[in-house]
């Protein structure tokens, strides 16, 4: 039996094309220039204008912070915690916390936050949930993100 795709979801999914378009078109910014973004979006890293991660949140600029506070651990700074994985090439699935309390390992997760705050940012408002869920996963895809795997933790 076939069925018919959703009507909503397929006119979200319209959207998607549109959207990558206009996230795309959006200056770069620095974590010093985000006083004018919207509160609720999507926001991508990129390091010599290779984006690399991808978010979401209904609370831009704070989320945007937290990823290279240098106070931020493992729940907030995720992807400099992975950069430090990667850079440390840990594989293992050792808990995140244990990872933090080593002293090596906290250094990687230090230099990787700086890396972090050095990065270019770009944002595109998106107020829906659903809009917002959706469009995170197919610019994670549409543009190669290395750092979006999507896994639970």
């Amino acid at each position: 039996m076939r069925m018919k795709m959703n009507v909503k979801f397929k006119e979200l999914v319209e959207q998607m094309p549109g959207l990558l378009q206009s996230l795309g078109s959006q200056p770069f910014r620095t974590r010093d220039n985000l006083a004018s973004i919207s509160e609720r979006g999507i926001y991508v890293f990129y390091e010599n204008d290779r984006p690399l991660y991808i978010g979401r949140s209904n609370r831009l600029r704070g989320r945007i912070q937290e990823h290279a506070r240098e106070s931020s651990g493992h729940n907030k700074a995720t992807f400099a915690f992975n950069l430090a994985k990667e850079a440390l090439e840990l594989t293992s699935n050792i808990p995140r916390k244990e990872l933090e309390r080593d002293p090596g390992f906290k250094m990687a997760f230090d230099e990787a936050k700086k890396c972090v705050r050095e990065m270019k940012i770009r944002v595109i408002q998106i107020e829906d949930q659903v809009t917002q869920a959706l469009f995170e996963i197919y610019a994670a895809l549409a543009l190669d993100t290395a750092y979006n795997d999507f896994g639970t933790h």
